[in-house]
């Protein structure tokens, strides 16, 4: 028993935002519930990551056949602007607001400790796209939490870009938005208002 309890917490420990007590309540909450219920999350676990894929145009994780994304597909998109995300489930706050143009997943922050910047995220993508799209693309939308590591992001990404953006336009989400915000959690009315007083 320890031993699957000790192999499900470390398990959980990888999931974000998730400490050692929370990641044991999960482990000891798995163990406990009954075989029918264990049985059906393996098989959608299973289904879910079988079905799930990465975009290849914004990186997204979405649901689907391979290839592009349902919003990457649209051609109704505006294809000039490009907000730039730390995760897949940032978008879905911005499909809350007015936004209609494209998106593009950083895969994470560059921690301000970081070294090598190019290490852990999608930047060298992100400059192989606007490299792809410069002659379409006139504006690309920093959208990163307001905090330390956020905030080095931004700066991090304006100085790799500043050799190749020509033209482009680099702008940041205003104050709409806390300090410390996730964009995942913040409301519709706050993404606007950060929108709207980009810089």
């Amino acid at each position: 028993m320890n031993d699957s309890l000790e192999k499900l917490t470390r398990l959980f420990l990888k999931f974000p935002g998730i400490g050692e007590r929370q990641a044991k309540r999960f482990a000891y909450f798995i163990l406990s519930e009954s075989q029918s219920y264990v049985d059906t999350l393996s098989k959608e676990l299973v289904r879910a990551r079988g079905v799930a894929h990465t975009c290849e145009q914004c990186l997204r994780v979405f649901e689907g056949d391979e290839g592009l994304c349902s919003i990457c597909a649209d051609p109704s998109r505006d294809q000039s602007t490009i907000i730039v995300v730390e995760k897949s489930q940032d978008i879905e706050a911005f499909n809350r607001t007015d936004y209609h143009g494209l998106f593009f997943i950083l895969g994470g922050l560059i921690p301000i400790i970081q070294k090598n910047v190019l290490e852990g995220t999608n930047v060298k993508k992100l400059e192989e796209r606007i490299q792809k799209e410069k002659d379409s693309l006139t504006e690309l939308i920093l959208a990163f939490p307001l905090t330390p590591n956020g905030e080095h992001t931004d700066s991090v990404i304006r100085e790799l870009l500043a050799p190749i953006k020509n033209g482009l336009t680099i702008t940041s989400l205003g104050r709409g938005l806390s300090t410390g915000a996730e964009l995942e959690y913040a409301d519709a009315a706050s993404l606007e208002a950060s929108l709207k007083k980009r810089e």
